[in-house]
C-alpha cells in the first residue's frame, strides 16, 4: 500500500513539476527523469522497510519464531529490492550526468563508462557502497534469525543511507554540514518510523494476539522518539533551502515541501491517536480499527516517501546558490559554501551559533530522560541528589555549546577553535560522568523477561563489556583518552572531523565518551582512595593534551586548508596553530594539577567501599 501511494505520488508529481524545475545536468529525456524518480522511491522505500524491520526485529518482538522467522523474510526481501531497484537507478543517475543515450545500454561501451562513473566518480561510489551494503543485508539475512544480528543488519542499513546522504543538494548547500547531518537524521529516523511500522502490519499474520501490545507499545515509543527527530531535522533542512517564505507557494520545491509538512502533521495525529486512545484499549480486542488507522498512516507515509523522492530532484528557490549569486567569493567561502564568519573574539562571536539538528536532539532527549529518571527515583523514595545532576547537567550545556555555539562555526576555520572543541568536550565527557547517568539507567528501567533488549538491556550490555573492560584499569583508561586525543588531533582526524559531517559527529562523540570513561573512573577511584590510579589516569590525559601541544610546535598541520580558511594566509594560520599548542599546554597543566589534588584527596580523605562497575549495576 505504502509502494502504490509512492509510486502514485511520484507519477502526479512528474507531471506537475516543470522540467526546468528539475535538477539536471543535461536533459536526458523523459524516460531517465520518470525511471529515476520511480527507481529512487522504490530504493528508498525499500531501504525503510529493511531498516524498520531489523530495528523492530532488535528493540520489540518478543521471542516466538515464526513471528521472527517472517519478518527476516521481510527484511531479506525488501533488502533485495532495494539493492536492485538501487542499481536501475544508478543507471538512470549515469545517464542523466554523462549523457550517453540509454538506448546504448546493450552496447559494451556503455558498461564500460558506468563501470568507471560505478567506482571513480563520487555519486557513483555512493550509489555502489549503498547497493553492496544493500545485498550484504539481503545474504546476511538469510543466515540467520536471531534478534542479536538483526541489531548488526540495522546499523549495516544505517550506514548504507550514508553515503547518499552526502549527496545531492547538500553536496552544494550554503551549510554543508549541517544540510548533511539534517538530511542523513531525516532519512534514518522516518526509514525507522514507516518500516517499523510497515513491519508491525506485516506481523498480523503470525504475531500471537497476546502478544501484539506489548510489540505495538514499543512502536509506538519508537515512532513518537522518530517523529520528533524527522520533524527537527526537516525544519533545519527546509530552513537552509528556502530562505524567503513567499517561494513555499510560488515554487515547486517549496509546495512539495509544504505537502510533506501536511502529510507529517496528518501522521503524527494519527500516531498520537495510535498512543494516547487505540493503544490502552488494544487489550479489548478493539484491532480492527487499529488496523484501518495503521492503513492509512501506510498510505501517508507512502505518499511522503513519494514527496521525498521527487524533491530530491526538483531545484530549490535558489537558496542553495544564494552566495555565488551575490558577487566574488573567497577561496575559503568556495569550499564552504557559507559566508566568511565574523572574526572572533568579540561579545557577538560568543552569543553566534549553528543548531546542530544530531546534537540538539541527543542533548534534549539526554536531559529529558535524566530528569524524568531523579523524579521517578524521587517517586520511589530514594531521592537523586543534586550533587549528581548538577554536574551532569552542565556538562551537557557545554557539550550544546560547543556542538551548537560559536566553536561549530569557528572550528572550521581556525585550529584554536577546535583545540578548544576537543578539551571542553573532554572536560563536559567527565562532568556528565559525576551524574552516573548508567547507574541511574538501570536503576529506573524496566528489566524484560521476554528475551528483548530494552533500554535497560542495551545499557547493561554498554557497561559490563565495552565501558566494563576499563573498570579496573587506569591504565586502560588513560590509554582510552590519550590515544583519543591523539586520534583527534593529528592531521588525518582533524581533517575528517573538520572537513566531513560524518566524521565531526564520530570524533566529537568519541571525545564525550573518552572524557565520560576518564571522569567515571576518576570518581570510582577518588572514592576508593586509590592515588595512584588518580595519578596514573591524569599523568596520561596530561601527556596527550602536551604532547599533541608539542607537535603543534612545529610545521603547521593542514596547512593547505587553514591557510584558504584564514583571512591573513599562512602567516596568521601559523599564529594560530601556535596559539593552539598554548591551549593545549595549559589544559595540561591543569589536568595535572587537578589529577594531583584528587589524588592528595584520596590519600588523606576517608575511606569508602567503591563498588565496581558491574557489580554496582548488578545491585541497581
Amino acid at each position: 500500500m505504502a509502494a502504490i501511494a509512492a509510486l502514485a505520488t511520484v507519477a502526479v508529481l512528474l507531471v506537475a513539476v516543470k522540467s526546468s524545475e528539475i535538477v539536471l545536468i543535461v536533459d536526458p529525456g523523459e524516460i531517465v527523469r520518470s525511471g529515476y524518480a520511480v527507481s529512487k522511491t522504490i530504493s528508498n522505500s525499500a531501504a525503510a522497510i529493511a531498516l524498520g524491520t531489523a530495528f523492530l526485529l532488535a528493540a520489540a518482538v518478543p521471542v516466538h519464531e515464526p513471528s521472527r522467522r517472517s519478518l527476516f523474510r521481510l527484511l531479506r526481501s525488501s533488502a533485495a529490492v532495494w539493492a536492485i531497484a538501487g542499481f536501475v537507478a544508478s543507471v538512470f543517475t549515469f545517464a542523466n550526468i554523462s549523457g550517453v543515450p540509454l538506448n546504448e545500454a546493450g552496447t559494451a561501451a556503455f558498461w564500460s563508462q558506468f563501470s568507471f562513473y560505478s567506482t571513480g566518480i563520487e555519486l557513483g561510489q555512493a550509489w555502489t557502497t549503498t547497493i553492496a551494503a544493500a545485498v550484504l543485508v539481503t545474504v546476511w539475512a538469510s543466515l540467520t534469525h536471531s534478534p542479536g544480528h538483526a541489531a548488526a543488519l540495522a546499523g549495516v542499513s544505517a550506514l548504507a543511507l550514508i553515503p547518499l546522504a552526502q549527496q545531492g543538494h547538500a553536496a552544494g548547500s550554503a551549510s554543508h554540514n549541517l544540510a548533511v547531518v539534517s538530511i542523513l537524521m531525516h532519512v534514518l529516523f522516518a526509514s525507522i518510523w514507516v518500516g517499523g511500522l510497515v513491519a508491525l502490519v506485516w506481523l498480523r499474520r503470525t504475531l500471537p494476539g497476546h502478544l501484539f501490545p506489548v510489540v505495538l507499545r514499543r512502536y509506538s515509543a519508537i515512532a513518537f522518539a522518530a517523529f520528533v527527530a524527522v520533524a527537527l531535522s526537516g525544519l533545519v533542512s527546509a530552513t537552509i533551502r528556502i530562505t524567503d517564505p513567499a517561494t513555499l507557494t510560488t515554487t515547486s520545491y517549496g509546495l512539495i515541501v509544504l505537502g510533506k509538512v501536511v502529510v507529517l502533521v496528518l501522521a503524527g495525529i494519527l500516531a498520537a491517536l495510535f498512543r494516547t486512545w487505540l493503544l490502552p484499549h488494544i487489550h479489548t480486542g478493539r484491532t480492527r480499527l487499529f488496523w484501518a488507522l495503521a492503513a492509512v498512516e501506510v498510505t501517508f507515509m507512502g505518499v511522503a516517501s513519494g514527496l521525498a523522492g521527487v524533491l530530491a530532484r526538483t531545484a530549490p528557490p535558489g537558496a542553495e546558490q544564494e552566495i555565488y549569486e551575490t558577487g566574488p567569493v573567497t577561496a575559503a567561502e568556495s569550499l564552504t559554501g557559507s559566508v566568511f564568519p565574523a572574526p572572533p573574539p568579540s561579545w557577538v562571536t560568543v552569543f553566534q551559533g549553528q543548531p546542530d539538528p544530531f546534537w540538539l536532539l541527543l542533548i534534549i532527549f539526554s536531559a529529558a530522560t535524566y530528569l524524568l529518571a531523579t523524579r521517578a527515583q524521587r517517586r520511589a523514595g530514594t531521592p537523586w541528589s543534586w550533587h549528581r545532576s548538577a554536574p551532569f547537567l552542565a556538562g551537557l550545556l557545554v557539550v550544546l555549546w560547543v556542538t551548537c555555539g560559536p566553536l561549530s562555526i569557528y572550528a572550521t576555520y581556525l585550529l584554536s577553535s577546535y583545540v578548544v572543541t576537543i578539551v571542553a568536550l573532554l572536560l563536559a565527557g567527565a562532568c556528565i560522568a559525576q551524574g552516573r547517568p548508567g547507574h541511574l539507567a538501570l536503576a529506573t528501567l524496566r528489566l524484560r523477561e521476554d528475551g528483548t533488549r530494552g533500554p535497560r538491556e542495551w545499557a547493561t550490555f554498554l557497561l559490563r563489556r565495552p565501558l566494563g573492560l576499563f573498570d579496573d584499569s587506569p591504565l586502560g583508561v588513560g590509554l582510552v583518552v590519550l590515544v583519543t586525543v591523539v586520534l583527534a588531533m593529528i592531521p588525518a582526524g582533524m581533517r575528517w572531523a573538520v572537513t566531513e559531517p560524518l566524521g565531526r559527529v564520530v570524533v566529537l562523540t568519541a571525545v564525550v565518551v573518552a572524557g565520560a570513561v576518564m571522569g567515571s573512573a576518576l570518581r570510582r577511584a577518588l572514592t576508593g582512595r586509590r592515588a595512584g590510579d588518580i595519578a596514573l589516569i591524569g599523568g596520561l590525559a596530561a601527556c596527550a593534551l602536551a604532547g599533541t601541544a608539542v607537535t603543534l610546535l612545529g610545521s603547521t598541520v593542514m596547512l593547505d586548508w587553514f591557510k584558504t580558511m584564514n583571512p591573513g594566509g599562512h602567516p596568521a594560520a601559523d599564529a594560530d596553530q601556535r596559539l593552539g599548542s598554548v591551549i593545549l599546554l595549559i589544559s595540561a597543566a591543569a589536568t595535572a594539577l587537578t589529577a594531583a589534588v584528587l589524588a592528595l584527596r584520596a590519600l588523606t580523605g576517608p575511606r569508602a567501599a567503591t563498588p565496581s562497575l558491574t557489580s554496582e549495576d548488578s545491585h541497581s
